[in-house]
């Protein structure tokens, strides 16, 4: 499935490029992925009630955040945490994805989104296309994506998505 839908993604999206409440795209995402939070005692959660709107198809958008909050809770042990944010400014909308697990090395975090690589030793289970797939789209839509470690230094990954700001019609 990971395969097909990458090589979609590759090709030019045939859905119209509108504006999607990034809320509405992560909630429908969340309705998929609470069940795998809760059968690992994660605490999951969305941090604030900002609802923008960005640029995008709503699938795409949809994808991109689904594979990020389906990596933090699949790389999060058990009882731990994963939460979401989003924060509109004057550049964009930020979207933030930050997990309590293991984190990615710094030497790691460019090769993360080459389709198949994997980091070694997590002993889950994947294609190593997740990261891959939501790199394509971000650059499709004109996102960013930055992984970086916790400020305070704790266990964790901290995802960062700029979606550029959606215009008003």
């Amino acid at each position: 499935d990971q395969l097909l839908t990458l090589a979609r993604m590759q090709e030019s999206s045939g859905e119209k490029a509108g504006t999607v409440s990034l809320k509405r795209a992560i909630q429908e995402c969340l309705e998929d992925l609470v069940p795998l939070a809760e059968a690992k005692d994660i605490d999951l959660g969305v941090v604030g009630e900002a609802d923008p709107l960005v640029a995008g198809p709503l699938v795409d958008v949809k994808t991109l955040a689904k594979n990020l909050i389906d990596n933090a809770i699949r790389y999060t042990p058990p009882g731990g945490r994963v939460d979401i944010r989003i924060e509109p400014g004057k550049a964009g909308v930020d979207l933030y994805v930050e997990d309590s697990g293991p984190g990615i090395p710094q030497a790691e975090r460019t090769r993360v989104f080459d389709a198949f690589y994997r980091v070694l030793g997590n002993g889950q289970i994947g294609s190593g296309l997740g990261l891959a797939i939501t790199r394509t789209i971000a650059d499709r839509i004109g996102a960013t994506i930055t992984l970086m470690a916790p400020v305070d230094g704790e266990p964790g990954l901290h995802v960062h998505v700029r979606f550029p700001a959606a215009r008003a019609n």
